[in-house]
C-alpha cells in the first residue's frame, strides 16, 4: 500500500514536472511568437518609413534637377537597400556628381558623409544648408522649376533643363571642395567670378579662353602662386607649327616679337648660329622665350595653376579685345583675364599692385612670383545655362559644340 501511495506520488509529481517544463515551454514559444510578430510589425513600420522617405528626398532632389530615375525600388526592395539609395541619393543633392568634361581634378575633396546617417529615417531640405545657402544655386532652382511647371512643355523646354541641370550639379560638385571663396570661369559665358560660400561676387570680369581647335579644359585647380614680369616660354607645339614657318621666311620675326631661343641648358643661343631649315617635330632642341614686359604675350601678370595641361590666367597685352570684340574664344587654351591687377590683389589679401602698375612698362624685369597666403581654388567650367548678377537666367553659345 505505501509502495503503491509512493508511485502515485511520484507520478503525480513527474505530471506536475512534465506540465511545468511543458508550460513554460508553450509561454516561451508564445512569447516567442509574439517577438517574432512585433519584429515583423517594427521591420514593416521601418520598411515603410524607407520608402516614404526615399520618396520625400527623390521629390526634393527632382525638384533641384537631380535624376531620380536611378533610385526606383520594387515591392522586393529591402530596408536596408532603401536605405542605401536614400543616402546616395542625399549625397547627390549635396555634393553633386563629377561633372564629365573635368579633365583635371587637382583640388582636394573635403566630403563629409557623416551626416547623411542622420537622414535614415526622415529628411528635410533644409538638411542640404551648404549648398542651399549658395545665391547662384537658388535662383537656378527657381528658374528650372518655372520651366518644368509650363502646361506645355516644348522640346526647347525640355533641352533647356537639361542645360539647367548640368549647372546646377556644378554648383553641387563646388560643395564637395568646402571653398571659402574661389574663381570660376565660365567659358561659354566668356566670364571670370570671385565667390564666397553665399554666392556673393566679387571682380566680375571678362575673359578670352581657347578657340574651338584650341579648347580651354575644364578643371578643379587652384592658383600656386602669382608671378610679376613673367617670361612667356612658348609651348613646342606653337613654336614648332606656328613660329618656325616665320623664323624661317624672315629671322628678324624673333628680334621683333621680343623671343629668345634658349638651348636645353637654360643658355641663350644666337639665331644666326641654327641651322633653322633642320629643324622640325622631331628634331627642335631648342626652347623659345619671349621676355617679359608690356609687349609680352601674357602681359605684365601670370596666375600659375596647379595641372599638368599648362593651362594659367594672365594678363595680355592686347587688352583692347576685350572691348573691341564679342569673340572671345581666341587664345591657345590659357585664359587671358580682364582685371588682372585687382585679382591679384585679392588672391594676395593686400594692395600689392598699385593703379598705375599696368601703365608703368620696365624694360628688362626679372620674373618675380609671389607668394599667395593660401591655395586659392580655380574652377574652369562649361556652363551653358546659368544666372547673372541680377538672378537673370541666360543661355550662352555652346562655342565648342559641348552641350548637345
Amino acid at each position: 500500500m505505501d509502495k503503491r501511495k509512493i508511485w502515485i506520488g511520484v507520478a503525480i509529481l513527474a505530471g506536475l514536472v512534465i506540465v511545468f517544463f511543458v508550460g513554460r515551454q508553450v509561454i516561451n514559444w508564445q512569447k516567442t511568437k509574439q517577438e517574432e510578430k512585433q519584429n515583423r510589425e517594427q521591420a514593416l513600420r521601418q520598411l515603410k518609413q524607407a520608402k516614404q522617405t526615399l520618396h520625400q528626398v527623390c521629390q526634393y532632389a527632382d525638384s533641384v534637377g537631380i535624376d531620380t530615375s536611378r533610385f526606383t525600388i520594387s515591392t522586393t526592395t529591402s530596408k536596408d537597400d532603401i536605405t542605401e539609395k536614400i543616402a546616395q541619393l542625399v549625397m547627390e543633392t549635396r555634393y553633386g556628381k563629377k561633372p564629365s568634361r573635368i579633365e583635371f581634378s587637382g583640388l582636394p575633396e573635403a566630403v563629409d558623409s557623416s551626416w547623411s546617417e542622420k537622414i535614415s529615417t526622415t529628411f528635410s531640405p533644409a538638411a542640404i544648408t551648404d549648398v542651399a545657402s549658395f545665391s547662384p544655386y537658388n535662383q537656378l532652382v527657381k528658374h528650372y522649376n518655372r520651366l518644368r511647371n509650363r502646361t506645355k512643355a516644348s522640346p526647347g523646354v525640355a533641352d533647356s533643363l537639361r542645360l539647367i541641370r548640368q549647372t546646377l550639379n556644378f554648383y553641387r560638385y563646388i560643395n564637395r571642395f568646402d571653398p571659402e571663396k574661389f574663381v570660376v570661369v565660365n567659358i561659354p559665358a566668356g566670364e571670370l567670378n570671385v565667390f564666397d560660400r553665399s554666392g556673393k561676387r566679387f571682380l566680375p570680369m571678362k575673359v578670352i579662353t581657347g578657340k574651338k581647335d584650341k579648347r580651354t579644359p575644364c578643371m578643379t585647380t587652384y592658383i600656386k602662386d602669382i608671378v610679376a614680369y613673367p617670361y612667356w616660354n612658348v609651348p613646342k607645339s606653337i613654336a614648332i607649327n606656328e613660329m618656325l614657318p616665320k623664323i624661317r621666311k624672315n629671322l628678324a620675326f624673333l628680334n621683333n616679337q621680343n623671343l629668345q631661343v634658349l638651348d636645353s641648358r637654360n643658355r641663350e643661343v644666337d639665331p644666326e648660329e641654327i641651322d633653322w631649315e633642320s629643324l622640325s617635330e622631331t628634331n627642335f632642341p631648342y626652347r623659345i622665350r619671349q621676355a617679359s614686359g608690356c609687349e609680352n604675350s601674357l602681359g605684365l601678370i601670370k596666375f600659375d595653376l596647379e595641372n599638368p595641361l599648362a593651362i594659367y590666367l594672365h594678363d595680355t597685352n592686347g587688352r583692347d579685345m576685350f572691348t573691341l570684340t564679342a569673340d572671345r574664344w581666341r587664345s591657345h587654351g590659357c585664359v587671358r583675364v580682364q582685371k588682372p591687377v585687382e585679382l591679384a590683389n585679392f588672391v594676395l589679401g593686400k594692395q600689392t599692385f598699385d593703379a598705375g602698375f599696368m601703365n608703368r612698362c620696365l624694360i628688362d624685369q626679372k620674373p618675380q612670383t609671389l607668394a599667395i597666403p593660401k591655395r586659392f581654388p580655380v574652377f574652369i567650367t562649361y556652363n551653358i545655362a546659368d544666372v547673372d548678377a541680377a538672378g537673370q537666367l541666360h543661355f550662352y553659345n555652346d562655342v565648342y559644340g559641348l552641350g548637345k
